[in-house]
C-alpha cells in the first residue's frame, strides 16, 4: 500500500480517541499494570506520547521545511516520561495529549501547501535524510505501535489467570 495523506490524518485524528475509549475510567490496576521493569504501563505510554507530541513531530515537520537537510534535528528523549507527569492522572495526561494533536495537526496541515512538501528532505540525527512522508508515516506507525504497547501492558495482568489458553494469545507472548 502507499502513503495516502488523508489516511495518515484520520488514523492520527483518532488515536487520543482510542486511548481514551480504552483507557479513562479503568481503575489504576489496569491503567499502571506493567509486564515487566522494562516495559511501560498504558499511563506511561500515554505520558510519552504527550511529551513527544510536545517535542518531536511538528518540530522535525518544521525543520524539513525551514532548514531541510543542512541541520540536524535535534534529539528527542524516547524514554519513559512519566515523571514529567506524575502529579496528573492519566485523563489529565491524556487530555493534554489530545489537545497538542489536534494542534499539531492543525499546524501540519498547513505546512503542506502541495504534493511536492512530501518529498522535501530534513536530516535525523542518527538515520540520515528522510523525507517529510517519511516522518508523516512514521508518526502513524510510532502511534499504532503505543496503541499495541497499552493493550499488551493491561493484558499481562491477567496473563496467569487465562490458563493453558495463553498459548493461544499472542499479546500475552
Amino acid at each position: 500500500m502507499t502513503f495516502q495523506l488523508e489516511d495518515t490524518f484520520a488514523l492520527l485524528e483518532r488515536t487520543p480517541g482510542a486511548l481514551r475509549e480504552q483507557l479513562v475510567g479503568l481503575p489504576v490496576a489496569w491503567t499502571e499494570s506493567r509486564p515487566d521493569p522494562e516495559n511501560w504501563s498504558a499511563y506511561q505510554v500515554v505520558c510519552h506520547l504527550a511529551y513527544i507530541e510536545e517535542n518531536d513531530w511538528l518540530v522535525r515537520a518544521r525543520l524539513i521545511l525551514e532548514q531541510g537537510p543542512t541541520q540536524a534535528f535535534p534529539p528527542v528523549d524516547q524514554g519513559d516520561q512519566s515523571a514529567r507527569y506524575a502529579s496528573q492522572s492519566l485523563e489529565r495526561v491524556l487530555d493534554r495529549f489530545t489537545k497538542l494533536r489536534s494542534r499539531n495537526l492543525e499546524s501540519v496541515r498547513s505546512l503542506l501547501t502541495d504534493a511536492g512538501v512530501l518529498d522535501r528532505r530534513g536530516l535525523h540525527p542518527t538515520l540520515g535524510e528522510v523525507t517529510m512522508r517519511q516522518l508523516l508515516a512514521t508518526w502513524v506507525v510510532h502511534d499504532l505501535n503505543h496503541l499495541r504497547q497499552a493493550q499488551e501492558a493491561m493484558a499481562v495482568r491477567y496473563s496467569a489467570d487465562v490458563g493453558p489458553w495463553k498459548a493461544n494469545l499472542g499479546i500475552l507472548s
